[in-house]
């Protein structure tokens, strides 16, 4: 997986650089970003419900020989001289809609993988895989830049598919439990999930909380390129620099949740989640060094992932299994509409007020987002109780605090 997701921030960043250099305006990367996240805000409870009914292992393996012919097709075209951008529009919301059914099935998938018990580590150390590749793939995207093209980015990637491809025929999973037939309509089945969180309102409030942080800052990554070049007055170097600065600090929360991360500490990650994104955006939007960025730019990961994996742990901790893959249809369903709200939003308006204007926007939203999560956190205090998640489909119930 490691080296699989390395190819997909390969691919990813030079996606971004790529739009830009062909149009030279901000909002040709967010739209492409738009075109790939937008499947999945829109089909996610339809991939959970996928989830859910079928085999997960199976759903995966299917989506990642997809998602390599796809790389395949990029590279083709990119060392064909591809000149104008909307053929990259048009794939990636090809590869969306690919992804509204692999990401809903590959969070579903790690309880399987692992005990209960380690169940709130496992989604940490997937969250560390997930940031080393972006760490490492920007870096390897920027050398491959400045030495062949974005062609060989899409080329990498779509080789590295092989190894998670290799990996999932090779492994040996519990049978899948026998499922009672639903006497609801498919219709009913595929939207029980917001059933579900309407039934738990404290899981559904870190939901919320996380599209409103995902609105806040993961548009950032869009506007690198322009802030690159603007106030950085650097290149392609300089934007895979400070991406892989995200990454690095991204890396570096996951490490913490892992370590640290437990029951009593959950409301305070989430806080200091919350505080660290709004810091960094306040303080990028101030700086024209390249080292004070890239500092900035790590605090912003670090907050991020140490929100999102301390939600998505919450949510894997506390969902039933019945339900776990719609529950986790609808956090990529928030995660991916979150994105493309936010790039809709900050693109154009980087192009208009200018990138730095931008920014001090999103951390006045993220200032607004993390006083909602220092109230709700107070005032609710997560206790609500729920049944926690097991490998087993005959294990008694248990309750963990939210």
């Amino acid at each position: 997986q490691l080296i699989s997701l390395t190819g997909s921030w390969m691919q990813t960043a030079a996606l971004v650089w790529l739009a830009y250099a062909l149009t030279g305006e901000s909002k040709w990367p967010a739209l492409v970003m738009i075109a790939h996240i937008l499947p999945a805000f829109l089909l996610g409870a339809w991939g959970g419900y996928l989830a859910d009914r079928c085999c997960k292992r199976t759903l995966v393996l299917r989506t990642q020989l997809a998602f390599l012919a796809i790389a395949v097709l990029l590279a083709c075209l990119t060392f064909a001289g591809l000149k104008m951008v909307w053929p990259l529009i048009v794939i990636m919301f090809c590869n969306g809609l690919i992804h509204a059914i692999d990401l809903p099935a590959r969070l579903a998938l790690v309880p399987d993988l692992v005990d209960r018990n380690d169940l709130m580590n496992a989604v940490a150390l997937n969250s560390l895989l997930f940031n080393s590749a972006r760490a490492t793939g920007p870096a390897l995207a920027g050398l491959a830049l400045l030495s062949v093209g974005p062609a060989l980015c899409f080329l990498l990637n779509a080789l590295s598919y092989l190894a998670v491809i290799i990996a999932l025929k090779r492994m040996h999973l519990p049978a899948p439990p026998e499922r009672k037939p639903e006497a609801s309509s498919q219709r009913a089945s595929v939207f029980s999930g917001f059933t579900y969180l309407r039934q738990r309102p404290d899981l559904a409030i870190v939901v919320l909380l996380a599209g409103g942080i995902g609105i806040c800052g993961w548009p950032t990554l869009t506007l690198l390129p322009a802030f690159a070049q603007q106030v950085l007055q650097g290149g392609a170097q300089a934007y895979s620099l400070t991406l892989s600065a995200i990454g690095t600090g991204a890396l570096c929360a996951a490490l913490t949740v892992a370590t640290f991360g437990n029951e009593e500490r959950r409301r305070l990650l989430l806080l200091i989640g919350a505080g660290m994104v709004t810091s960094a955006l306040g303080g990028l939007a101030q700086v024209h060094h390249f080292a004070l960025a890239a500092f900035f730019c790590g605090m912003l990961g670090f907050g991020l992932v140490m929100f999102f994996a301390t939600g998505q742990a919450t949510l894997q901790l506390a969902t039933t299994d019945e339900h776990r893959g719609r529950v986790m249809g609808i956090w990529a369903m928030m995660m991916s509409g979150a994105t493309p709200i936010g790039n809709l939003l900050l693109g154009p308006l980087a192009d208009w007020l200018g990138v730095v204007m931008a920014i001090r926007i999103q951390a006045l939203f993220a200032g607004v987002v993390s006083l909602a999560v220092i109230a709700v956190v107070r005032r609710r205090g997560f206790q609500h109780t729920s049944q926690t998640p097991s490998r087993s489909p005959s294990a008694s119930s248990g309750s963990s605090a939210v």
